[in-house]
Parts: C-alpha cells; sequence; structure tokens
C-alpha cells in the first residue's frame, strides 16, 4: 500500500511522547513548532505533559503511570491551529476520526477502535461535563489529557474508549496578554484574546480571561460557523497554604450545513466517497450547541508531603439539532431524507474531595490517594415529531444536487426529564515502592450507581441500581530514571446503550456494562528520543443494532492490539516523528451467529502516522513540517456486511516567529488534507459521515 510505506519512510513516534521529548531540545535550540503537529515547545517543563492529572491517582509524570496517556498542551493547540480535540490527536496512531464538525453535529474519534464516552469521558479539572454531541473549544484550557482505556478506578464510570480531560487555563504569575487573529478557508475569521496576572496586596488575587469569535462560511456546501466562548478564572491566596478559585465558561456554536450521517439499505455497497456530489445538505439543516459551567474550589498544603482538595462543579449544555439523516436505498444512490429537529438538554453537578500524601513504613515509600466524589447527570429530551419520528424532505440521489424543504421543520422545545442518573463513590489508592526500581500500584473504587429513566408522562420506564467495586492492580519497573516497564489491570463500568429512534425497540434502554482491561508496555523519555510500546487487551459488552433492526446488548467486544511509536531528534534541524496500531476487535460470545467472530464495526485494523519537522540552523525563526496519516478499513454495521475502504491524509505546516514594533509575533499557516482526498468515517454503527475538503488555515498572534 502507497499509503503505509510513504509514512513509513516519514518517520517513527507516537505523539504521546513527542510531547516531553521535545521539550527538553527544543528547550535547547529556542525553537517552538509548527501546525499540525503533535508537538510541544520552548515552555515551562511543567506545561509539556510531563504530568497528568490521573484522578483517584493524583498528579503523576506520564512516564511513571502504568497507563496509555497523551498531553497537549495550550501552546501546541496554537501550533496546530487546533479548535478540537479530535484536531490534538490527530497525529496520534491510536486516535482516529470518526466525524468532524465542519460537515457532521460534532468532531469526534476512536481511541483504539473504542469511541469516547460523551457523557462520562469528557471531564472539566477532572469532574464530568456533558459534552453530548458538541465539541469544547480549546482556548479556555491549558492542557487536554487523554487517558487511553479504562478508568473505572480513576474516573468512575465510562466507556473503555478512554478520559479526554481538559485543564482550565489559570491565573498567571506574571502579566500575560495575547491577541490572535486567524483565517480558515472559505471565508471563516477568527478573533481571540488570551489576558492573565495578578494583582492586590502581595498580589494574592489573580485572573484569566479568553474570549474568542468566530465567523464565516466554510468551505463546505451550505456551511456556515459562527462561535463565541468567554472563561474567567479567579483565585485568592488566602494563605500560602490555602487557595479558593472559582471559575465561570460559556459557549456557543452553531454551523449550517451539516449531516446527522448516512445510511446504506442491506446489501448495498458504499461507493467511494469522491463519487458522490458534495451539496448533499439542505438550507434547513444546522446544528447548534450552548453551555454554561461554574466551579469553584479550596486547595489546601497541609505540610510538605501531604495535600488536600475540595471542588464543586456545575454545567449545562443546550443541543438544538436540525439536520439530515440520509437513507440510500437503492444502487443508483437514490435516498430518502428525513430531517430530525429538536433541543435536548443535559444538566451535570459534581462534588470531589481528595488527599493525597506519602509516607514511609521502614524503607518502603508509600504514595496515597483517599477521596470521595458525588455527581448528578439529569438529561431532558424532547417530545415531539421533529425527534421520534422526524420530517420527510423527500428523495434525491446521491450524484446529483436536490433542493429539499419541508415548511412544517420546527424544532420541538417540548422537553421532558428523560434521565436521571447518580453516583456515589469512595476510592482509594496505593503505589508502594518497594526500591528505586520496583513499584507497585492498589486502587479500588465503591460506587453507588442509580439511574432512572423516564417517559413523557414522568413515569419510570426502567430502573437500573449497582454498588460495583472496581479494582486497578499495576507493577512498574524503573530500567532508568527515564523509562519504565509496566504491567497493569483495571476494570470499568460505563452506562448501558439505549436504542435509538430509528431501532424498533425504540426507546429501550439497558443497564451498564462491564469492562476488562490488560496491559504491558515500555516507555522511554529522553532528551533526543523517546519512545512506547502497549501490547493491550480490552473485554467490553457489546451493544449494537442486529439485522432485525432491533438494539441489543448481547456477547463481548474484543479489542487485541499494540500501540507503539518513538521519535527521534537527528540533528538539530531535522527531527523524525510517528507511530503505528495494529487491531484485531472482534465480537465474542455473541448468540447471532451473523455477528460471532466478525470485526467490531468503526474499528480500524492498521494506522500509522508520519512526520517530518526541519528548522533550518540558518533561519531559526522558520519551522517546517510535513505529515501523513493512513486508517485502514473499517467495518460499518456488526454483521460486516458494508465496509468503507482505508485512507491517507497528509498535511502541510509552516510556523515564523518575528517581532513588530517591539512585541513577540507569531505567524502559523497549514494545509490540511492536502491532497484533498474524499474519505469516509465511522463509529457506530450502520452510519457513515463524509470528510471534510482541503482547508488552508492561518493565524497571526502578538503577544504584548
Amino acid at each position: 500500500m502507497l499509503g503505509p510505506a510513504l509514512l513509513a519512510s516519514v518517520g517513527l513516534s507516537l505523539s504521546s511522547l513527542s510531547t516531553s521529548g521535545w521539550a527538553q531540545t527544543v528547550a535547547a535550540d529556542a525553537v517552538t513548532l509548527p501546525a499540525v503537529s503533535v508537538t510541544a515547545s520552548a515552555e515551562d517543563p511543567a506545561k509539556q505533559g510531563k504530568t497528568i492529572d490521573a484522578g483517584a491517582l493524583g498528579s503523576r509524570k506520564q512516564v511513571d503511570t502504568p497507563f496509555s496517556t497523551d498531553v497537549k498542551t495550550s501552546e501546541q493547540a496554537q501550533d496546530l491551529m487546533a479548535t478540537t480535540a479530535t484536531d490534538l490527536y490527530k497525529y496520534d496512531a491510536a486516535v482516529s476520526e470518526s466525524s468532524n464538525n465542519r460537515v457532521s453535529e460534532n468532531s469526534m474519534f476512536t481511541v483504539r477502535g473504542l469511541p469516547i464516552d460523551t457523557l462520562n469521558g469528557i471531564k472539566v479539572d477532572g469532574q464530568s461535563f456533558p459534552s453530548w454531541d458538541t465539541d469544547l473549544s480549546l482556548e479556555p484550557f491549558e492542557q487536554v489529557q487523554l487517558l487511553k482505556g479504562l478508568s473505572g478506578f480513576m474516573y468512575g464510570f465510562g466507556s473503555p474508549g478512554g478520559i479526554v480531560n481538559y485543564v482550565l487555563k489559570r491565573p498567571t504569575d506574571d502579566p500575560y496578554r495575547s491577541v490572535t487573529v486567524g483565517y480558515e478557508t472559505a471565508g471563516v475569521f477568527s478573533e481571540k484574546v488570551d489576558l492573565g496576572g495578578r494583582f492586590g496586596n502581595d498580589n494574592r488575587f489573580g485572573f484569566r480571561l479568553n474570549l474568542v469569535n468566530e465567523d464565516g462560511n466554510t468551505e463546505e456546501p451550505n456551511g456556515h460557523v459562527r462561535r463565541q466562548v468567554a472563561s474567567l478564572a479567579l483565585d485568592f491566596r488566602i494563605t500560602p497554604d490555602l487557595t479558593w478559585s472559582v471559575d465561570g465558561f460559556y459557549q456557543k456554536r452553531k454551523t449550517n450545513g451539516t449531516l446527522f450521517g448516512l445510511m446504506f439499505g442491506t446489501g448495498l455497497g458504499i461507493p467511494d466517497a469522491s463519487s458522490i456530489n458534495r451539496d448533499l445538505t439542505q438550507p434547513q439543516n444546522y446544528y447548534e450547541t450552548e453551555m454554561a459551567s461554574f466551579g469553584t474550589g479550596l486547595d489546601y498544603r497541609l505540610s510538605d508531603n501531604w495535600h488536600a482538595s475540595l471542588k464543586y462543579r456545575f454545567a449545562k449544555e443546550n443541543r438544538t439539532n436540525s439536520d439530515s439523516l440520509i437513507y440510500v436505498y437503492d444502487q443508483a444512490g437514490d435516498y430518502s431524507n428525513t430531517l430530525y429537529a429538536a433541543m435536548t438538554r443535559y444538566f451535570y453537578q459534581n462534588v470531589d474531595a481528595m488527599v493525597q500524601g506519602q509516607f514511609n513504613t521502614g524503607s518502603i515509600k508509600h504514595d496515597v490517594v483517599i477521596g470521595a466524589g458525588y455527581q448528578t447527570q439529569t438529561s431532558e429530551y424532547s417530545n415531539s415529531e421533529g425527534w421520534n419520528e422526524g420530517f420527510s424532505l423527500g428523495t434525491g440521489n446521491l450524484y446529483s444536487s436536490t433542493l429539499l424543504s419541508n415548511a412544517d421543520v420546527n424544532v420541538g422545545e417540548d422537553l421532558y426529564r428523560q434521565s436521571r442518573t447518580t453516583q456515589a463513590a469512595l476510592y482509594a489508592s496505593d503505589t508502594v515502592q518497594f526500591t528505586s526500581r520496583l513499584s507497585a500500584l492498589l486502587g479500588v473504587r465503591y460506587t453507588q450507581y442509580r439511574e432512572n429513566v423516564y417517559d413523557p408522562g414522568a413515569t419510570v420506564t426502567s430502573q437500573y441500581s449497582a454498588n460495583p467495586v472496581t479494582p486497578t492492580l499495576a507493577l512498574m519497573f524503573k530500567t532508568d530514571p527515564y523509562s519504565t516497564v509496566y504491567a497493569s489491570y483495571v476494570e470499568s463500568l460505563e452506562q448501558g446503550g439505549s436504542a435509538s429512534n430509528t431501532n424498533l425497540n425504540y426507546p429501550a434502554t439497558f443497564g451498564p456494562l462491564r469492562s476488562k482491561q490488560y496491559e504491558v508496555g515500555f516507555k522511554t523519555d529522553h532528551s533526543r528520543w523517546g519512545a512506547n510500546v502497549a501490547l493491550f487487551r480490552v473485554d467490553q459488552g457489546y451493544n449494537y443494532t442486529n439485522t432485525e433492526n432491533v438494539f441489543v446488548q448481547d456477547g463481548t467486544k474484543r479489542y487485541t492490539g499494540v500501540d507503539a511509536g518513538g521519535w527521534l531528534q537527528l540533528s538539530s534541524e531535522w527531527r523524525v516523528l510517528g507511530g503505528v496500531m495494529w487491531l484485531d476487535a472482534k465480537a465474542v460470545d455473541i448468540e447471532d451467529p451473523s455477528i460471532e467472530g466478525k470485526r467490531i464495526y468503526g474499528a480500524p485494523r492498521f494506522t500509522a502516522t508520519g512526520r517530518v519537522e526541519y528548522n533550518p540552523s540558518y533561519l531559526r525563526p522558520l519551522t517546517l513540517a510535513f505529515g501523513g496519516k493512513y486508517v485502514g478499513n473499517m467495518a460499518v454495521d456488526a454483521a460486516n456486511t458494508q465496509f468503507v475502504p482505508a485512507y491517507v491524509t497528509y498535511d502541510l505546516s509552516g510556523k515564523y516567529e518575528t517581532r513588530v514594533a517591539g512585541k513577540d509575533v507569531t505567524l502559523r499557516a497549514g494545509i490540511n488534507n492536502l491532497l484533498n482526498r474524499r474519505y469516509w468515517t465511522t463509529a457506530w454503527g450502520y452510519y457513515v459521515s463524509p470528510s471534510p475538503t482541503r482547508t488552508a488555515v492561518m493565524s497571526a498572534t502578538m503577544e504584548f
């Protein structure tokens, strides 16, 4: 295959290690990195992804954790000109895009073939945050931390795909001011402001303010995006050891010209994405989300070795969809267009208390974490025609443009409480260091889980309660101060699936699923090279739509694979990086013989990334980069009757640092999907989404 061969020639590495390792080399050369890279820059090493907040494990260096992690900083987000977490993890071989918010409702991705749980897998400062079919803007956050795999002990209920934790920007000790203007083809302009500093007696008060406005027409037919973001974080150093913090966050985003997805009828193949007409959306198609959050907390340093925290967060999401499901029913590409229009709403509240400290018992060292948490999640759905049956817009053909509309389309706002979930948890862990090289992790979480599902008449239609205990066990050995060999075992629970409004058994809801993960790995991080490799197996309960169009919960999804990569500083001018993932994902212990042994939908068998970065010695302010990503073919349905083909994309970028009127200015530019490759993505079963087209992006940032 041309894709993997070319990528192999580009270089080897996985972005999860490029962050910390590149920081050491770059700091020596005073170089920062270009757009579309998964890299780091010459800033404080504490911000370079060397540390991760691992929930109930507290804060740890990445190289000292027995799990696969990948941390990206706000500096990298700027270099990538990223607007979503999907953009940030583009060059992680374990991550595959499942949809893009320029053409679909939101940008989403899978990790090792498993989707991220958008009800439980998205966190802000370690606390659950509603992110159902929406994207958190990156500008208010200092880091985005990806924990690959199960998270039952660290974070409680959640899909084994992993956890995406957004760490808010906090007040800076030194005054910080920056203004950024950006442009994206075909006419999207953005303006961003980031201000931080301290004031008052002894600088005891701090602030961090971020404002974003983005507006304009996109490359997609009927495409337009409008996004506004405002966030403010404050803190008060009550004493040298006690700090009180408070923050507020608001985001509103509306995209015109969106599709829910395409579904191809039984027995139909999926055509080449480049052969179909791009103009499949209609003027009535749009998607809008509005999010607001408030958080506060106390952080207390009890002593040099002990630390305590208490925090609370409230978050709300309003979601309005008016987008289409296109059902293709014959080989000629004829389809019916059904527009689903409704509002949904989500409310989350979290309270968490944690104590972390160290002590010795003889020659054995202990790093312990003890904590408790309580959270509620409430979902409100619309009881309307637009949500339950949808509005027929008419018929069309994939290979031609057809204008469709329906004057009866309206957004149903008659909301009712659809579900309420509560979780109360107690957890404790002890990382026992036997010698300077050998340590073990023992962790356990006890959860009281309650879930009620209601009909529009407020009658409980299903109810589930459980009191699970989810353990974590790991053994770690330091081969040197910068390297760790580990073996870990994790259990987790996730909320059961629900039938969609296209299934015959809608609105059936199932109880929680248990998952287990076994992982053996090695990670190392040196000044001029780094590498990691993880061998893993995940067993997860299976939700799927069977051949009778009934949503069922049956059997096990088994994911077995290798996630590996490395980076190498060839010289002061050249660096290569990349990564590979091989995955065997199949259904086991399934009663339906048409599903047993088949590949899991939305899971590629092989992915590869590669990237070359060039920073010429004769022009140090300039950095150029070229990279690519190969994603193997994926099954669309549980019975494996349909597949989307493999694809490869390439990106080109550049970055130039200079001074204008005595101020630091950084110019960035890049072309994503350089060859304008059209491809399909899939993740949820039976649905596919078209890819975005080639896009040019550019920005200028002034710090003053």
